[in-house]
């Protein structure tokens, strides 16, 4: 009689699956936890990008100018973003390092799949209005379970969203608030 020493195959396929899908549950997990984690990231640099615009603000009486992204590595003309390859990607005015000496990025800094990038990507957006007033200061959420998700606050935007509440409710369907669904600001 022969002693068994050893698995057998089914045995080994049997211990290799329940490996794998434990591994597969394991990073899934982990990658929920990275995306919540940049998203805690992502308010924290906009509310501090926000205290520093609010200094500008209380310096100059207006804040401060957009840096076309364009100019810098990005495509937009009328909005500053993270994309832009310049270290103040935000403004033409280097006074505004005063209130904060490095302009923070997004985690992923990567632009969507059209140039818009508060639509479609993952970038910090800035916009000011005309005479300095109000700006726009935007980014996305990965986490579509964040309540926060939606949390677009116009109170800022008179130049730049003149007729939209809330979360672009009054877009029209299949149109903008498809995808700005996505969108956050400070306060």
């Amino acid at each position: 009689m022969r002693d068994a020493q050893g698995f057998t195959l089914i045995e080994l396929l049997v211990v290799i699956a329940i490996i794998g899908l434990l591994s597969s549950i394991v990073l899934a997990s982990l990658n929920t936890a990275r995306m919540k984690a940049r998203d805690t990231e992502r308010k924290a640099q906009l509310k501090e990008i926000e205290n520093a615009l609010e200094l500008y603000y209380d310096a100059y009486g207006v804040y401060p100018p957009a840096k076309p992204s364009n100019s810098c590595g990005g495509y937009r003309p009328d909005w500053a973003t993270s994309y832009c390859t310049d270290s103040n990607w935000l403004t033409t005015d280097n006074n505004f390092l005063k209130y904060l000496s490095t302009v923070p990025r997004d985690p992923l800094n990567a632009l969507g799949n059209d140039d818009t990038p508060w639509w479609s990507a993952n970038t910090y957006t800035y916009g000011v209005s005309a005479d300095g007033k109000s700006y726009d200061l935007l980014t996305n959420l990965e986490n579509q379970n964040d309540p926060e998700r939606c949390a677009l606050r116009l109170y800022q935007s008179v130049a730049v969203w003149p007729t939209d509440t809330g979360c672009w409710s009054s877009g029209t369907p299949g149109n903008v608030a498809a995808r700005a669904a996505q969108i956050w600001s400070p306060k």
